[in-house]
């Protein structure tokens, strides 16, 4: 026997259409904007259903995971850009400079070819997956978003 999918009722979707759009606020205020919008949405719409509640935490549950995906990825980038740039630094230094140039132009390479797709990837994921979540939201659909830590339950 199936369980009937969950319906966000109607005097509920144009709230959970907003809470799901205010990651948008990254645009006005880089780096914590996409966090702080659904944080505020969430605050300002849990109190009036459990669908609200919910879909808010969807959105800042996957916000808060794709800011930790890209502070990784940046720390990580930033500590193996430093590394080869030294390397190649201690390598020019210690009188081999074809070592020393390997180093310093595998370093520009692995960040052009590897860390700088990487983050246009965690800077478009976010905003292919809030669409889908507009959309399901606006046909009354609850929707989880994927790769998402969930922080709040």
């Amino acid at each position: 026997m199936s369980r009937p999918l969950p319906v966000i009722p109607e005097p509920d979707r144009t709230p959970a259409i907003i809470t799901h759009l205010s990651p948008l606020a990254g645009l006005l205020l880089p780096t914590l904007g996409n966090v702080l919008g659904p944080l505020v949405a969430w605050l300002a719409f849990r109190d009036r259903s459990g669908a609200l509640d919910e879909q808010g935490k969807e959105a800042l549950n996957f916000q808060l995971s794709f800011w930790l995906y890209g502070l990784v990825v940046g720390v990580l980038a930033f500590v193996l850009f430093s590394a080869g740039l030294i390397g190649g630094a201690v390598g020019a230094a210690a009188g081999t400079p074809d070592l020393g140039a390997m180093a310093f132009l595998g370093t520009f390479g692995a960040f052009f070819l590897f860390f700088l797709p990487v983050m246009a990837v965690l800077g478009l994921v976010p905003f292919v997956f809030m669409i889908v979540a507009v959309v399901r939201v606006s046909a009354g659909q609850p929707y989880r978003y994927p790769l998402s830590i969930r922080f709040l339950r």
